[in-house]
């Protein structure tokens, strides 16, 4: 009997309440009288997709998840196969899987400490400690890109506070306590960086399944790359003008002693997994700027090294016909296939068992399917979100819907996941695009660096939880830089996006 209470100690009415909720939101919904223009089947999918949003905020991922799947097949019309092969088998699920293995392998080998590290100890940084600041919190924004935001806090944190004890900060100077939150904030508009990587990819394959328009990756990486710089040239001049912490300590700095375990030295081992690193993100991004036709029609008549070009337009081709899933799969598939000391370069159990993060698998897996049911034309759904986006955005440009879209994605991503809160966005997306004629890149690239200011309330995101944890800072702290920092980063993020993504898309 103790053992039966122990296992249902955590059901508790609050967690049973919510439950129960989310479950009949879920299958309930469609139950009740569809409201013009939604049909029956509208109405089911719109309670698949309020219940599975309501489990994710206030219970859990993966159970709900679960739930909202078999939905589909119950209430929502998918037939099984259909289903799975639109969750679990899409690519864009398969490629974050792999994705999330390849990350693994990077904090398994320490390169994310050597990047960080490799930043800050450049002899062009030494005496100037706010070079020092802006250097330092680049490496944790591309750390964040590369990684994740947690983890990339995490190691930030670790040489912060070697920063520290080297210069003589203690618990409650300026410095550190900016820092502490600067490193987050790094970590979590780092994370904006890359296209096919949690939260950013969650959001453009939504839209993608809902409108079969996919989003350049070199283009939004070049946006993403401008404002990431911006905004962390922002945060120091907020830093050296606003918050005006003592930084004379730094002009001092022997940044070599912080490299106290050797992080610097590579092995050829390291070497071997940074090359791979480089390799993945150019195949992904190559097949944007290579085009065979091209190459071949350029240089086929170049004699002697004709076979040269033809070789390279084979390449580009092969990229192409696997797709950025496929790509993903050969080099995790070749890091398999090496061996050193008789061992795997990449141990694929254990990076599985490390580095996935089946939330976010569950996540994607789920609004795979729901996206592409939400934007069926049987559903009425889009008509119904146009009947109510009319009176709010009907007059307005689409730079101004656009502009929108990123402020409500950065409220709502103070207090709900920021996934669950793209998703959420991408049917409202869909629907004023689609009936205004508009293009979509403006409006979800802004949703996607809204969902990342994600930094003031512990339940914003795991990193969040973790500053608001750290005994180097505090909640009034947080409070007091958190907000103005936001609001100043979205108002770079929109002109960035309007001035740069309006030029390239």
């Amino acid at each position: 009997m103790s053992a039966q209470r122990a296992v249902f100690a955590g059901m508790n009415a609050k967690y049973l309440a919510h439950s129960l909720i989310c479950l009949t939101i879920m299958y309930g919904f469609g139950l009740l009288s569809p409201l013009e223009p939604l049909t029956p089947l509208g109405m089911s999918i719109i309670g698949v997709f309020l219940g599975v949003l309501y489990g994710w905020i206030f219970i859990d991922i993966i159970w709900p998840s679960i739930a909202g799947l078999l939905a589909l097949t119950l209430v929502g019309g998918m037939k099984p196969a259909v289903l799975l092969n639109r969750s679990f088998g899409d690519p864009i699920v398969v490629m974050m899987f792999f994705i999330f293995v390849f990350c693994a392998a990077i904090n398994h080998y320490g390169l994310s400490r050597f990047i960080s590290l490799w930043f800050i100890t450049r002899k062009a940084i030494a005496g100037r400690p706010w070079l020092f600041t802006y250097t330092f919190l680049a490496s944790i924004m591309l750390l964040g890109g590369l990684t994740s935001a947690s983890p990339a806090a995490v190691i930030g944190w670790s040489i912060l506070y070697g920063v520290c004890d080297v210069c003589g900060y203690k618990k409650g100077d300026g410095y550190p306590t900016m820092m502490v939150f600067g490193i987050v904030y790094a970590a979590q508009v780092g994370m904006a960086l890359i296209p096919f990587k949690q939260a950013a990819l969650t959001v453009m394959s939504a839209y993608e399944t809902m409108s079969g328009t996919h989003i350049d990756y070199a283009r939004y990486m070049l946006i993403a790359i401008a404002a990431c710089a911006l905004c962390s040239l922002l945060f120091i001049v907020i830093g050296k003008y606003i918050f005006r912490p003592d930084v004379s300590r730094l002009k001092n700095l022997d940044a070599a002693r912080l490299d106290a375990e050797g992080n610097l030295a590579l092995s050829r081992v390291q070497k071997l997994v940074l090359f791979f690193l480089f390799a993945l993100v150019a195949l992904l991004l190559a097949p944007a700027f290579l085009d065979e036709q091209a190459i071949i029609a350029r240089f086929a008549r170049s004699i002697g090294i004709s076979w040269v070009y033809m070789f390279l337009a084979g390449v580009v081709r092969f990229l192409k016909s696997i797709g950025n899933t496929g790509i993903c799969m050969f080099v995790v598939g070749v890091m398999c296939f090496i061996k050193i000391n008789g061992k795997p370069l990449l141990p694929f159990k254990a990076m599985v068992d490390s580095g996935v993060a089946w939330g976010i698998i569950f996540i994607l897996a789920t609004v795979q399917p729901l996206s592409g049911a939400m934007a069926d034309a049987r559903s009425g759904v889009t008509p119904f979100l146009m009947t109510v986006l009319e009176p709010l955005f009907g007059s307005g440009s689409p730079l101004f819907f656009a502009v929108c879209m990123g402020l409500l994605a950065t409220v709502l991503t103070q207090f709900i996941n920021n996934g669950a809160v793209g998703v959420a966005l991408m049917p409202v997306i869909y629907s004023y695009c689609s009936n205004m004629g508009a293009g979509p890149e403006l409006p979800v690239i802004m949703v996607i660096m809204g969902v990342h200011l994600a930094f003031l309330t512990p339940a914003a995101s795991a990193s969040a939880a973790l500053l608001h944890g750290n005994e180097w800072s505090d909640a009034r702290s947080v409070w007091k830089s958190a907000p103005l920092v936001i609001l100043a980063s979205l108002v770079v993020m929109t002109l960035v996006v309007i001035g740069v993504g309006s030029s390239v898309f």
